[in-house]
C-alpha cells in the first residue's frame, strides 16, 4: 500500500469576479486549491531536490534580495512573483527549470494536483467563505478518491496563509466532516485532518505555492482568454506538460450556490446563478 503526502496551497483568489476590467470586482475568475501529490518515501529526497533546484535557479535572487538574510532553505520565492509574465517570457533557464522539475514530479510516482470553481458574474451569488470550505473538502474527496482506486493512503499539508488559529480550526473542521460523512461520502482514506504548515519551513510546500503560480495564470487564460491573452506563453510552454503529470480527477466545475452549507453537501450541486466568468 503506498501511502501519500498532499501539499496545497490556493489560487486565483476567493472573492467575487465580474470582469479583469470591472471597478471593483477583478480578482481572478476562478478560486482553488492545487499542488502536489507525493508517495511518503519519496517525500525527503524530493525536498533535497526542490531545495538544490531552488538555490542554483535563484542563485542571485537569494544573494540580492534577502534582506534578512535567512538561510537558503528558509528563503522563499512566491510563485505569483517566479512566474510572472516577463520572466517565463525572458528567462530559459526558468522554462526549463519548470520542464525538470515536472518530470521529476511524474518520475517518481507523484502528481500535479488542482480542483476549483470557475466563478459566476453575479457577485450576490458568491460566498466566499463557502466557496472557501467547498474547494477544501472537494480536494480532500478528489484526492480521497485517487487512494480508493489505487488501494492507497494519504495525509493532506496546507499552508498555514497566516491567518491564526481561526483558519486552522475552520480547515480542520471541514476536513474532519470529510472523514465522518454519511456512508455515500465518507473520505476514508484520508488518516489524519490537515496539517497547517510553515511554508518557509517546508520545500515542499514552498513547491506546491510554485505550481499555484502556474496554475493560478493558466485557469485565468483558460476561462477568460479574451480577458488575459497575454498569457499564451504560459499555455504554450506549461499546459501539456503539466496535463502529463496532473492527477486524474483534477480539474475545475461551475461555481456552486452557496445557499446549501459546504459542510452539509455532497458532491452534485446545484449551479450558482449568473453566466461564468468569462464568458462572452
Amino acid at each position: 500500500m503506498t501511502h501519500y503526502v498532499a501539499y496545497l496551497d490556493e489560487f486565483g483568489h476567493v472573492g467575487q469576479y465580474v470582469s479583469r476590467n470591472h471597478p471593483r470586482y477583478k480578482t481572478h475568475p476562478a478560486f482553488g486549491f492545487a499542488g502536489l501529490i507525493l508517495p511518503a518515501t519519496e517525500i525527503r529526497e524530493f525536498a533535497i531536490y526542490f531545495y538544490k533546484a531552488k538555490c542554483q535557479l535563484l542563485a542571485y535572487d537569494l544573494a540580492n534580495d534577502n534582506p534578512r538574510n535567512l538561510p537558503a532553505y528558509q528563503w522563499e520565492k512566491k510563485g505569483s512573483q517566479l512566474y510572472a509574465l516577463r520572466n517565463v517570457i525572458g528567462y530559459e533557464q526558468l522554462r526549463r527549470s519548470t520542464f525538470r522539475l515536472l518530470n521529476h514530479i511524474e518520475k517518481i510516482g507523484g502528481h500535479v494536483f488542482y480542483t476549483g470553481e470557475h466563478k459566476t458574474t453575479d457577485p450576490n451569488a458568491h460566498n466566499s467563505t463557502e466557496t472557501f470550505k467547498r474547494q477544501l473538502l472537494q480536494s480532500v474527496r478528489k484526492i480521497d478518491r485517487f487512494c480508493v482506486q489505487s488501494g492507497s493512503t494519504f495525509m493532506l499539508m496546507l499552508d498555514e496563509q497566516r491567518a491564526g488559529n481561526e483558519w486552522r480550526e475552520t480547515n480542520v473542521e471541514v476536513c474532519t466532516l470529510a472523514m465522518f460523512e454519511d456512508t455515500s461520502e465518507k473520505c476514508r482514506t484520508l488518516i489524519e485532518p490537515p496539517i497547517q504548515a510553515e511554508s518557509h519551513l517546508f520545500q515542499t510546500i514552498q513547491c506546491a505555492d510554485w505550481i499555484c503560480g502556474l496554475i493560478g495564470r493558466l485557469t485565468a487564460l483558460w476561462l477568460a482568454p479574451d480577458e488575459y491573452s497575454e498569457l499564451q506563453p504560459f499555455d504554450k510552454y506549461f499546459s501539456d506538460r503539466i496535463a502529463k503529470v496532473t492527477m486524474l480527477g483534477s480539474g475545475l466545475e461551475h461555481q456552486k450556490t452557496a445557499e446549501i452549507p459546504a459542510e452539509l453537501a455532497g458532491e452534485a450541486m446545484p449551479d450558482a446563478a449568473g453566466a461564468l466568468a468569462g464568458d462572452q
